[in-house]
């Protein structure tokens, strides 16, 4: 499957043209991992965002003073990772790990934000699409944290 196509299913594309969505596809590479295989840690540095072309990844947090983690998400085609990085140039707040063979689409933060400067419009849209994202994800995170607070 071409990556045009995937990254219109990206609910922080929605609303591109089709050129939008090509001028993405030229600056995004492909990456293949294996079932097991660690994305990313937690605390590490970032500079590119995720889209999952194929497979099925856990987005982990470490448990403070433990040597475990705890999955806060699974993640499936079409759905993005790593978005922070797009807002700041903070280290990651999450580890993620591949549940099976995975194909990942990955765009640079730098030539994501050239693309921004020379199409206005798309950056506008990527970045309004992004805020009601993490939005949606800070709510949720809201509501399992008062979940854990009551069960506790």
């Amino acid at each position: 499957m071409d990556n045009t196509k995937v990254l219109k299913k990206v609910e922080i594309f929605r609303g591109l043209s089709l050129t939008q969505l090509e001028s993405l596809a030229q600056i995004s590479e492909e990456k293949k991992y294996r079932g097991g295989e660690t994305v990313f840690t937690e605390r590490s540095t970032g500079d590119e965002v995720y889209i999952i072309k194929k497979g099925k990844v856990c987005i982990e947090l470490g448990l403070k003073g433990k040597p475990d983690t705890a999955t806060i998400q699974r993640l499936t085609v079409g759905q993005i990772f790593g978005e922070l990085a797009l807002v700041d140039k903070r280290s990651r707040s999450a580890t993620v790990v591949c549940e099976n063979d995975c194909e990942i689409i990955t765009i640079d933060r730098d030539k994501l934000d050239e693309l921004f400067e020379r199409d206005t419009h798309l950056g506008y849209i990527v970045m309004k699409n992004l805020a009601q994202l993490l939005a949606e994800r800070l709510r949720r995170t809201d509501l399992m944290l008062v979940a854990s607070v009551l069960w506790e």
